[in-house]
Parts: structure tokens; sequence; C-alpha cells
């Protein structure tokens, strides 16, 4: 076997159906499988239960990370691409993916060209390592209004123009491919990681276990941004929330609590600021969430699971 084609189900099974086809018009001359892990959904799963795609029914909602972990546990290929459910094939990235790794032996995983839908080059498929300097940058947004400055638009190297294929630090999670020995020795996902920032974790963990990470600009994908997670959260503000708890964790586990405190601070005072000039509501929330003076808890996460998504009752992620 090839390609183990993994996606993580909650409430988007017409989206993965619709990815599926994609997946089957361009693959051509590839043994691969497609293995559907849903987490609990509350609506239907039946345009899944098709011939050619293995649905695993997981009886809890244990994230994005441990999804896809426990699609590896039941995948048979060499290699394993982790697929949103909002994305759509544009050409056989299968075949692209993996004969990049078969012929780059220093590759331990690999992502695609990201196209939105207006046709543009989505520059998030491809970022520098997160650290205290390029959340300022990003959560600051001067990354975005200088996006030309190598130093200012390093977070998601918004001076190149994507259109070569090149080393970077982290992938997109949307779309991204991984040796099964790389990804079984490094134990996977950090299931601590409810959803976010567990592919820049991972490839940070890859990177540090002596392989490279690269971004392929021939393999191109659609990716309709924000699509399921708009539906998964109902509203950007608790989208952001969640994406602050991931990276609290982050910081915490890759530069201690010196380096999560130092984070913190740059969000409180980037929200304070950008809440006091914009009059929103929704920034000082963040700046209360980083001086612990209100927690977050995903609404659609097991009962228990607190900031870092270890369940507090039994310690397991």
């Amino acid at each position: 076997m090839d390609v183990s084609v993994i996606y993580v189900n909650w409430n988007a099974a017409e989206e993965i159906a619709a990815s599926i086809v994609s997946a089957k018009e361009h693959v051509r001359d590839l043994d691969y499988e497609i293995i559907v892990v849903d987490n609990d959904s509350p609506e239907s799963c039946a345009v899944l239960e098709q011939d050619g795609v293995l649905l695993i029914r997981n009886p809890v909602n244990s994230g994005f990370g441990a999804g896809c972990n426990l699609g590896a546990a039941h995948s048979r290929g060499r290699y394993l691409l982790f697929l949103n459910p909002d994305t759509r094939l544009q050409n056989d990235i299968l075949s692209c993916l993996s004969q990049f790794l078969d012929e780059t032996p220093t590759a331990g995983g690999c992502g695609p060209m990201v196209l939105r839908e207006d046709g543009g080059i989505d520059f998030g498929a491809a970022r520098a390592d997160i650290n205290v300097l390029n959340e300022f940058l990003e959560h600051s947004t001067l990354a975005f209004r200088f996006p030309k400055n190598s130093i200012l638009g390093h977070p998601h190297y918004l001076s190149w123009d994507h259109q070569s294929t090149r080393t970077v630090d982290s992938l997109l999670g949307a779309c991204m491919m991984f040796r099964r020995e790389v990804f079984d020795s490094l134990g996977g996902f950090d299931e601590n990681f409810f959803l976010y920032a567990e592919e820049v974790d991972l490839c940070r963990r890859t990177r540090k276990a002596g392989y490279d990470i690269y971004y392929v600009h021939t393999c191109k994908v659609l990716h309709k941004s924000k699509h399921s997670t708009t539906k998964y959260f109902g509203g950007m503000q608790k989208m952001v929330m969640q994406y602050l708890v991931s990276l609290n964790y982050y910081f915490k586990k890759h530069y201690g609590l010196t380096g999560m405190l130092a984070w913190r601070m740059v969000i409180f005072f980037v929200y304070l600021a950008r809440g006091l000039l914009g009059l929103r509501r929704g920034y000082l929330d963040y700046c209360l969430w980083s001086l612990g003076l209100v927690s977050y808890r995903h609404p659609n996460a097991p009962q228990g699971r607190g900031e870092t998504g270890r369940d507090a009752r039994s310690g397991r992620a």
C-alpha cells in the first residue's frame, strides 16, 4: 500500500464525500486507501458508508490529532496523507507528494501548494516556527501589513511567492503527507492538542529528529478555508480562543513556563491595544484569558477536558 488518506470528521460528512470524489478523479496508478474517523458526530455519516472507504466510529470527540492517530493505527500505507474535509484535490497530489518523498530521503514530511477559493495562493500553507517574535508579528497584524518585508513577513514567509519547492518549518494541517516510520517513531500527533497547532508541533518534532519538512509547489489542493471550522465553533471568537489555548500548550511544551508567560504577555498587550483602538469587546476577552481571569473549554470536547486538552479525570488525552 502506497498511501493512506486519513480524514477526521465532525459533522462534515458531505464535505469529506466531495473531497473523496476529487481524490478519485485525480489519482492514477497508485495503490491507496481512504480512512475516515468520525469523532462522534451528531449528524449522519451515511454518505461515507461507501465502497473503498474505511469508516471508523470514534465513540468520543477526541480532537483532530487523536482522530488522525486513530486513523493511522488502522492504516497500511507507506505514507500517511492527512486531509481536511474542506479540501479538493486539483491534481494527483497523492502521487506527486509520495514521489517527492521517494526521491528525497531527508524529507520526513511534505505538503502541497494550497489554493483559496478565489484561485489565489494561500500563503498559510507553509509557515515559520511559532515563537514569541513571530506571534507578535502575526497577532499585531504587522506581518500582513508589510508582507514584502523579509523580517516582518517572516511568520508565513510572505516575501516568498510560494512558486518554488523548498524546506519550511511547518505545513498547514489541512493537507500534509508524512513517512509512516517517521510518524510512528514520533508517536504521531500530540493528543494534548484538541485542535490547532498540532501540525506545527509535529513538524517541529520531525525537524528535531533530523528530517526536513518540504513545501512542494507542483502539488496543488483547494482549501475552502474556515468553512468547516466556522460551523464547528459557531463563530470566529471561539475559533481564536481555541487557537490561543493550543498555543498556550505549545509554548509551555517547547519553551517552558517562562516562554509561555512571555507569550501570554504579548497576547495581553497586543489585544489590549487592538481592543481599545477598535473598541472590540472580543479582543478584551482574549486579554482576560491571557491573564488567567477566564478559562476556555471547547464546547464539543468531552466533559472534563481542560485547557491543554487533557482529561482531568483520567489523565488521558
